[in-house]
């Protein structure tokens, strides 16, 4: 297996000390060590730390927006089970890998020290899951398999607040019955009646 280039490897590095510590909370250094390289190579990819977020977001958008599609247009596979699979993959990529939180919560909670354009960034990244939510959601409506408490636009920013509190309480707690305790709440709550 070829190893990954110096870009990508301070990308991964980068991204993985956001969703544990913050962006606010490392330092070229930390991924210099990490990598096996200088600050000054971080520096000749990222001039800037503001850079750095945003090609992180940017790598971390472009990889879910492939994910979320391949799944939303999974054949075989109930838009129910779709939601579930979605919740499955949030958890094994944050709270049970190493207890890492949302890339786009952590930059969240971040949002009043963050360069405009790592804020704009994040916003987008929550946008594009809001609306991949409302176009599962309508499907699954459209199917039969779904009953709206409300409308699409109000559910799917309903889902996802409260996946992301989940996510922050469960780390905070170390308690992972919260993230599968608020799926089944959500998935229940949809279940046509």
């Amino acid at each position: 297996m070829q190893k990954p280039d110096v870009f990508h490897q301070i990308v991964k590095v980068a991204e993985t000390l956001i969703q544990t510590k913050g962006y606010n909370a490392f330092s070229y250094r930390d991924i210099a060590a990490q990598v096996g390289i200088k600050t000054a190579s971080i520096h000749y990819h990222f001039p800037t730390k503001a850079d750095l977020g945003k090609a992180v977001v940017k790598h971390h958008i472009n990889g879910l927006s492939a994910e979320l599609e391949n799944l939303i247009n999974a054949p075989k596979i109930s838009y129910r089970n779709k939601l579930s699979l979605f919740f499955d993959r949030v958890f094994e990529i944050t709270y049970l890998s190493e207890r890492k939180m949302c890339l786009g919560g952590m930059l969240a909670s971040d949002v009043l020290t963050l360069p405009d354009s790592i804020q704009q960034e994040v916003r987008d990244f929550f946008h594009q899951i809001e609306e991949w939510l409302k176009r599962l959601l309508r499907q699954g409506v459209k199917q039969g398999e779904f009953y709206l408490i409300k409308d699409v636009k109000l559910e799917a920013a309903m889902i996802l607040s409260t996946l992301e509190g989940a996510l922050l309480l469960a780390r905070l707690y170390q308690d992972e019955k919260r993230l599968v305790q608020v799926k089944d709440v959500i998935l229940a709550r949809l279940r046509k009646v």
